[in-house]
């Protein structure tokens, strides 16, 4: 079965069949749930789910440190059923997921389970506590060059700000707060950037010009404003507003467009080693 198979099997299935996919035996749990989730629509009924950082079982007493999400239908039209706060800690009647194959490039379901009954909203569990309490912390990378660098726990990544030829740009290291080779990597990428930034920012202007130029007269009103823009033009107009840089040591440069794409923005992205390698609009 390929990715694409299982992928249309899966939003094919019914209530029913969605609901045999998790043990019958219900059991309780305790959970801490942080933040992220979404729906998925299936064949006449949405799956929701609300992520968790980590649960215990009650009948064992085992921690369970590892994320998952739990799960419950919410029937079109109709309130959903549970709603879950961020940041809290529930008591839950549960079905866990049944284990299944999976094709290559899916991931297998773990720590998934679907909600039977709300038992206790702001759950006591002072393993769960001390752990939220950890988890409330800010996170904060401090640099000489790059500032304070804050981790936002939803996006995972650190989050700033930097002075760029007289503006602000926005800096984002894509990189988990553990991943310590990966924030080496990351900062120096963004460092180097920095430093060097009259020769980048000349440089990353060029190439989204020389990429996009000819596109972007395809877009303008009027055979007028089109003769207006030219290379030089374009890279006069740009702006930069982002530097996103990710643990491997990409990045891709984010410019505001100047009505150029009707408020799309640009991204140029590349690596050191490889250099620029594209530019496309955005958003």
């Amino acid at each position: 079965m390929t990715l694409l198979e299982y992928m249309r099997r899966r939003n094919k299935m019914t209530l029913s069949e969605w609901e045999d996919s998790f043990e019958k035996k219900e059991k309780e749990i305790i959970v801490l749930r942080h933040e992220g989730g979404g729906g998925s629509l299936r064949n006449g009924f949405w799956e929701w789910d609300a992520y968790f950082l980590t649960y215990v079982d009650c009948e064992t007493g085992e921690l369970h440190k590892e994320e998952g999400r739990i799960e419950f239908p919410v029937i079109d039209k109709e309130e959903p059923p549970f709603q879950f706060d961020e940041e809290s800690i529930y008591k839950l009647r549960v079905r866990e997921k049944l284990p299944e194959e999976v094709p290559e490039g899916a991931l297998p379901a773990k720590n998934h389970f679907l909600v039977v009954e709300i038992l206790e909203r702001n759950a006591v569990c002072p393993e769960l506590e001390e752990m939220l309490i950890e988890y409330r912390k800010p996170v904060v990378l401090q640099d000489d060059i790059l500032g304070d660098l804050t981790y936002d726990k939803l996006l995972k990544s650190f989050e700033g700000s930097i002075d760029w030829l007289g503006g602000k740009v926005h800096l984002s290291l894509s990189v988990g707060k553990d991943n310590k080779s990966g924030i080496t990597k990351a900062k120096k990428l963004l460092k180097t950037m920095v430093l060097e930034q009259e020769k980048w920012d000349a440089d990353l202007r060029s190439f989204a010009a020389k990429e996009l130029t000819e596109f972007a007269c395809e877009w303008a009103e009027s055979e007028e404003e089109a003769a207006l823009i030219t290379e030089e033009s374009f890279a006069k107009r740009i702006s930069l507003s982002l530097l996103w840089v990710t643990s491997g040591a990409s990045f891709s440069a984010c410019f505001d467009d100047d009505e150029l794409f009707f408020g799309h923005s640009i991204a140029v992205s590349g690596s050191l080693k490889k250099g620029m390698i594209s530019a496309k609009i955005e958003g």
